[in-house]
């Protein structure tokens, strides 16, 4: 019999129980409360062949019209939005996020992080320079520890997604600053470049620039990030694109940058375990010094099941 790792991507808030499963490649949210705010997630992602608990929930592509299962969409699932089908990225996650209190911008945290020990299993020296290079030429707020029981790489949300805007009561906010048949073409450290709004944040007192690269830029000064407020019944869009995870029909690889625009890939079906099996994408108040610290607000879990093969 063959075996095969297949993905089962779910959402909670916090790392231990009340997973939801997040519907892969249609426009159905998966609702996360928390103590610091409600999250909708979505989640798109290429050639996505999940595992059972996904086959009547989610689609192979974004546009099927069929589940994985092979039973028939509903039409209000599909989901034609140009910006939404963009070959760019591999992985695409889309976060509402609406707080129950204010945040400063130096407070909200995003990034990876794992529960269990990864030092045994995975090339860490290669991940060690992978996170200079990332540190010294891309991120300089960004922080993490591959050593540490539970390992974790987190910045600041103002600089790592890679569109951020005030939601408009669901008028679209998200417009393209170039054309869109450049973007599948455009270098792996490279970001597509977005229109945004956050100077109509409520009561904000900064100039924002108004194209998502700017901003990232802008808010690598940890004094900006601190004069933001995530405002306390506001809602967000927070996007966050990769093209450094792959994950088409079961076969994973991460991309570690190395030098200039070339990258390392590993594949993770060599390291996989019965140990180490999963990582989450986490959204958190405070709490840089690793996992156990901060508010927790999303984790959204994905994790390697082995399934008989077809």
């Amino acid at each position: 019999m063959t075996v095969v790792r297949r993905l089962l991507i779910r959402a909670a808030n916090n790392y231990d129980k009340d997973f939801k499963v997040v519907p892969i490649n249609t426009n159905t949210p998966v609702e996360i409360d928390s103590d610091i705010g409600v999250f909708q997630v979505y989640v798109n992602t290429k050639k996505f062949d999940g595992s059972k608990p996904h086959l009547d929930n989610s689609l192979y592509e974004l546009g099927d019209n069929v589940y994985l299962n092979g039973e028939p969409v509903d039409a209000d699932v599909t989901d034609a939005d140009e910006l939404t089908k963009l070959v760019n990225s591999n992985m695409r996650i889309n976060i509402k996020f609406t707080p129950k209190v204010p945040i400063k911008g130096s407070e909200l945290i995003f990034g990876n992080d794992f529960t269990v020990p990864i030092r045994n299993h995975v090339p860490t020296t290669l991940l060690s320079t992978g996170l200079k290079f990332f540190q010294w030429f891309v991120n300089k707020t960004v922080r993490g520890d591959i050593y540490d029981d539970e390992p974790y790489l987190y910045g600041l949300a103002l600089n790592s997604f890679t569109y951020l805007a005030v939601d408009t009561d669901g008028e679209p906010t998200q417009r393209l600053s170039g054309p869109a048949s450049y973007l599948a073409h455009k270098p792996l450290m490279e970001f597509i470049n977005y229109i945004e709004n956050l100077n109509d944040n409520p009561d904000n007192t900064l100039k924002i620039p108004t194209t998502s690269n700017a901003r990232r830029k802008f808010f690598l000064d940890v004094d900006n990030c601190d004069a933001f407020v995530f405002n306390e019944g506001t809602t967000y869009n927070l996007q966050f694109d990769t093209r450094f995870l792959k994950m088409e029909d079961s076969q994973y690889a991460v991309s570690i940058p190395t030098f200039g625009s070339k990258t390392f890939d590993v594949n993770v079906n060599n390291y996989a375990n019965e140990h180490l099996n999963n990582f989450n994408f986490t959204v958190k108040q405070n709490g840089y010094e690793g996992v156990r610290y901060g508010t927790y607000g999303l984790v959204i879990n994905f994790a390697l099941l082995d399934e008989e093969g077809q």
